[in-house]
């Protein structure tokens, strides 16, 4: 009779409790990186829900999971499919045998209506327009866009143009116009073959496609979904998310009004999910890594921000907007792992060459370069307990070097 009473006892927690007590430990750092206006349990609650609605959630790696809630905490978006979503994909690393492995992994990705709105909360825009142009109506004169003037695109739509004349295939440009509230204005103008390029970054809306894997490797692949069935409003996202990286948004507002402690914790959240790559295992990056990959954007060239908006994986981003499933992911090989221990967790193997690092420090200059690394990039990542017990190793290791500097 007594059995099924033990058996209950000692049941392991589902992974959906499991989920929310780690979220729950989190409340405080999700508090100081949330704007005023979202509470932290709306953020847990969000998550909760998007882990109910996709599964495969859950069985991704815990910690990009937390690093995504954070990034969506310092974007002030809810993960609700709608403002933002969590985004599970495979990544392929080398498992302690030298085997390659597949790995799941969290990304957070702010949606469309997401970016608008921070734009628009941003009490520094009137206006925002964003819209395609046809071939009939730039060879009319009817689209003007200039640069140095006010404002820079003149668009007179016409509405008369036939079907032909508004298929897909004639959409020559996609542009998005902002006015400011002091009268100026900002266009970003994407030409047809920019917006293609973008095109074949999607993994089933892609021209020319083929299987990469398995059995049908080399069979082409024909391509399929929103960049097929609805280009111009594809299209006009691509052009509005590309904008969106000079215009204001609203989480630089909260920042400026509630002080430097808010300020403080959303850099380290952003930092902490820099380290995060889409296509290779989490592992401390060197410093000409982080000089490399933390200062430019991959696409444009151009020197990022500081603000997790401008820092989106856009092939990711555009792969969400355009309703692409999880049968759609794409798995690829990442960078090979030298050390990594067989069964060993992202997390655990993060933690011991923490550990490992301070252990092997050999004056407190090189010391302070672990730990600022640890501070601006893995601690925000793990719970109180475990984050406060690595900042003790710290400290202990440190005296041991100052000591050692002084005898000599």
């Amino acid at each position: 009779m007594n059995a099924p009473a033990q058996n209950l006892a000692t049941r392991e927690p589902s992974p959906m409790i499991e989920l929310k007590h780690e979220l729950e430990k989190r409340t405080e750092s999700f508090r100081m990186a949330l704007p005023s206006h979202i509470k932290p349990e709306d953020l847990q609650r969000t998550v909760l829900m998007a882990a109910q609605q996709n599964p495969t959630i859950l069985q991704a790696d815990r910690r990009s999971l937390i690093l995504s809630c954070m990034k969506a905490a310092q974007d002030g978006l809810l993960p609700d499919g709608r403002e933002a979503a969590l985004v599970p994909f495979n990544t392929r690393e080398k498992d302690g045998q030298g085997k390659w492995i597949s790995v799941k992994q969290v990304q957070y990705m702010p949606m469309v209506y997401g970016l608008r709105k921070k734009i628009m909360q941003s009490d520094e825009i009137s206006v925002m327009q964003v819209g395609v142009v046809y071939r009939a109506e730039y060879e009319s004169g009817r689209f003007l866009y200039e640069l140095g003037m006010e404002p820079p695109v003149r668009y007179r739509p016409d509405l008369a143009l036939s079907d032909e004349e508004t298929a897909d295939e004639n959409i020559v440009a996609a542009f998005s116009l902002v006015k400011f509230k002091d009268g100026s204005w900002s266009a970003e103008v994407m030409r047809r073959s920019e917006i293609d390029k973008i095109r074949q970054l999607s993994q089933t809306g892609a021209i020319g496609q083929t299987v990469k894997f398995g059995a049908n490797k080399g069979k082409a692949i024909d391509p399929k979904g929103p960049w097929v069935d609805h280009f111009a409003e594809m299209a006009k996202k691509t052009v509005m998310r590309r904008h969106s990286k000079v215009l204001p948004m609203s989480g630089d507002i909260f920042r400026d009004v509630e002080g430097d402690e808010i300020d403080r914790a959303a850099r380290s959240a952003v930092a902490a999910l820099d380290a995060v790559e889409p296509d290779a295992p989490v592992a401390l990056p060197s410093n000409d890594e982080l000089d490399q990959d933390d200062q430019h954007d991959p696409e444009t060239g151009e020197v990022r921000d500081s603000r997790g908006m401008t820092e989106v994986d856009e092939e990711t981003a555009r792969k969400l907007d355009a309703g692409e499933t999880d049968d759609d992911e794409a798995e690829t090989e990442g960078k090979p792992e030298q050390d990594e221990q067989a069964g060993e967790s992202v997390s655990d193997e993060m933690l011991r060459k923490v550990r490992e690092q301070i252990a092997a420090a050999k004056n407190v200059k090189g010391l302070a370069a672990v730990e600022q690394e640890w501070v601006n990039k893995h601690r925000i990542a793990f719970d109180d307990e475990t984050a406060g017990a690595v900042d003790k190793e710290f400290a202990e290791r440190r005296k041991v070097l100052q000591g050692g500097e002084k005898g000599e």
